[in-house]
């Protein structure tokens, strides 16, 4: 009997030494919310909040919207959930914040505290797959930059689809630019966008410039949708990594913005402009767990093969746009202070 049981503890014992050299294998429930070890202290106290939340708001039935009041009734839920953090991120940064008018379009002016009017501006287009938010609820990455640089960032209140499409959001962001021309030099305007902002604010430019537009001095994309085609690397290597990007919900807001025909023109997804022309210098940054990285790389790559100055500042760790979901952190304002030097390498002061 004794014997046995020492050949049984032996077995265990060899059982329990193989199955620690094997590896444990996450599962894509696990890997989507798993935060690295090698993000600062604050970010990761910062994520476990956001990817609880994330998690929670992943368990809600994902129904495709048909009628403009099902987008609608999809934009005022994720605006009624994302204003609180919104207000919480920017409610202590002292800045003024006025309803404007620009070039005919709607905006926002968002102003630093002590602000001085001196001869730069920066203009902002908001994220959220071209169906979701607006100037209002996209607050945190203006007013960050806003601080950051001391300058007026005027955030413009784009028509979202599929009450306006590609065409309309263009237009707008060109109209506001070409307001702000009024009064500011192009190398004085600097113009940043998230996320599908981002893609928006590159593909304007490369429409303004079609247009004989002077160019702004430079651009800042964050985590730029730059192909709304799901094309790339890493919509399939990242996809269970991402905590925050699905491409089902993706394609929604795609198809919503333009027809399957119009999804590779350079004004809608930029990776596919001709870059042998002339474009601003441009900062992209992104994180590391995003199926948006091949995006970033691509972007950048289109932008250098054509000879112009570009920067692909990349977070270890970091979800989509993290700048927005955890302001207060050593990555975001690393990420912000980054951007502001970008800017005052490349735009004009005087």
């Amino acid at each position: 009997m004794k014997g046995r049981s020492l050949l049984l503890i032996v077995a265990m014992s060899a059982a329990a030494s193989v199955a620690a050299q094997v590896p444990v294998v996450k599962t894509e429930k696990t890997l989507r919310y798993e935060i690295p070890a090698t993000v600062s202290t604050q970010a990761k106290a910062a994520l476990e909040q956001v990817y609880g939340f994330l998690k929670q708001m992943a368990q809600a039935p994902q129904v495709a919207p048909v009628t403009q009041e099902d987008w609608d009734q999809r934009n005022a839920r994720a605006s009624a959930v994302i204003g609180p953090m919104v207000k919480a991120s920017t409610d202590g940064l002292g800045l003024l914040v006025q309803e404007a008018v620009v070039g005919g379009v709607p905006v926002l002016r968002i102003r630093p505290p002590g602000y001085t009017p001196r001869n730069r501006t920066l203009i902002y287009a908001h994220g959220g797959g071209y169906v979701l938010f607006s100037a209002r609820t996209s607050l945190t990455v203006p007013a960050l930059m806003a601080v950051a640089s001391g300058d007026e960032v005027i955030s413009v209140d784009y028509t979202l689809a599929p009450r306006g499409n590609w065409r309309t959001a263009t237009d707008q962001v060109i109209a506001a630019y070409k307001g702000v021309l009024g009064t500011r030099k192009p190398k004085q305007i600097g113009m940043l966008g998230d996320s599908a902002g981002g893609g928006l604010v590159a593909g304007a430019v490369l429409k303004m410039r079609d247009q004989n537009v002077p160019l702004p001095g430079a651009l800042y994309l964050l985590s730029p949708w730059a192909d709304i085609t799901d094309t790339g690397d890493t919509y399939t290597t990242l996809a269970a990594a991402d905590p925050s990007l699905d491409a089902k919900s993706l394609k929604w807001g795609a198809d919503a913005y333009a027809a399957l025909a119009d999804q590779r023109n350079p004004y809608v997804s930029p990776v596919y402009g001709d870059y042998t022309k002339a474009f601003p210098p441009t900062l992209i940054q992104g994180g590391t767990r995003e199926i948006f990285v091949s995006n970033f790389v691509r972007q950048y790559q289109a932008i250098r093969s054509g000879g112009h100055e570009a920067a692909l500042d990349l977070y270890e760790g970091m979800p989509h746009v993290f700048q927005a979901l955890i302001p207060n952190t050593p990555e975001t304002a690393s990420s912000i202070k980054c951007a502001a030097a970008f800017f005052d390498t490349y735009l004009d002061k005087h």
